[in-house]
């Protein structure tokens, strides 16, 4: 096998006319990329998520890239061009989406919001902007005691070091995919949103949020074919479980208030000030903050966190725990409590 990209979170390689998803105990937060630590096993518990959900979703009807596990941390999965866009002057150059490419991945990221919740960025950028209620198909402002039902849906840059939401007009003058293809994106996550907050909801977890990927397939009539790829799992979506964070929200939680996160933050405004994308290296050479490392508990109750979620939806399924059959949602919650309680 060949490696072909190394991210911040799993490995890709080229096996013949394959790809091979690497999942590693890595992870990322804040867009910073890689960070201090592992989280021991998070790579076997998502690879078996990834199988478990691309499987369930087949079975009712959703198509997806994903071919079969490959091994404990690793999944197999149909390839899937990325053309990358191009940093000029003072923007990224889309224009290779012109041509209306097929078999490649769509360069936005669509996020699906059930419920909105304390803390959420939607409400403050529609308060700065209130003419992106139109671009949600929303009548009127939203509160953070808010559901949707079907989700709401934004999409967001993909392939930049940063990542932008973007309202209908943003999209257009992309070009990347046109009024149908728009429409057909955000049905499909609905629907798929839909059926995961269905499964969730059958073991008492609740899914406020996510972000799914999508590559666009043969074109048949002026409308490109949609499929899910990338992953699906606790990193990709937002998941609260008797009122404590269940997926990476967790992780953001122990660094959040932390000089390094404030500085993130900071950065990233004086990186948009600057019409640069260079907001990490502002972060670390201007403002001199990189994240800490976690301490022992914090990486043991993390990594409890993604093998309790496997095993609990592989009872579900009626697929076998993949890790002890002690550590489940319960014992989990009990320790993640006491951690965070801890905290200052």
């Amino acid at each position: 096998m060949n490696l072909i990209y190394r991210g911040s979170v799993k490995d890709l390689y080229q096996n013949n006319d394959k790809i091979v998803f690497e999942y590693s105990n890595r992870y990322s937060i804040f867009d910073w990329g890689e960070m201090p630590d592992e989280i021991p096993h998070k790579g076997e518990a998502l690879a078996a998520m990834a199988s478990m959900f691309f499987e369930h979703l087949s079975a009712r009807g959703f198509s997806s890239h994903y071919l079969s596990g490959r091994s404990r941390t690793s999944i197999e999965v149909q390839p899937v061009k990325v053309l990358r866009p191009e940093w000029k002057g003072e923007a990224y150059d889309y224009s290779m989406y012109a041509s209306r490419p097929t078999q490649c991945l769509v360069p936005l990221e669509v996020i699906f919001r059930r419920h909105l919740g304390q803390g959420n960025s939607l409400e403050g950028r529609l308060k700065k902007n209130p003419a992106y209620l139109a671009d949600l198909e929303l009548s009127k402002m939203p509160t953070s005691a808010d559901s949707f039902m079907p989700a709401l849906v934004e999409v967001s840059t993909k392939l930049e070091t940063t990542d932008r939401y973007l309202s209908k007009a943003d999209v257009a003058a992309m070009n990347v995919v046109n009024d149908a293809e728009y429409a057909a994106l955000r049905k499909n996550t609905q629907d798929v949103a839909a059926e995961l907050e269905k499964l969730f909801a059958s073991f008492g977890v609740k899914l406020w949020d996510g972000k799914l990927e999508f590559a666009f397939t043969h074109e048949n009539n002026g409308q490109r074919g949609l499929v899910l790829v990338d992953s699906i799992g606790p990193d990709e979506l937002r998941l609260t479980y008797e009122g404590l964070p269940l997926s990476k929200e967790f992780l953001r939680q122990i660094y959040a208030g932390s000089e390094w996160s404030e500085a993130v933050k900071k950065a990233k405004d004086l990186a948009k000030e600057r019409k640069t994308e260079a907001w990490k290296s502002i972060c670390e050479n201007e403002l001199g903050q990189r994240p800490a490392a976690l301490n022992a508990e914090q990486i043991q109750v993390s990594s409890w966190l993604y093998l309790a979620l496997a095993n609990e939806i592989a009872t579900v399924l009626n697929k076998p725990r993949p890790f002890d059959e002690n550590i489940n949602l319960k014992f989990w919650h009990q320790k993640a409590l006491s951690l965070l309680e801890k905290k200052p």
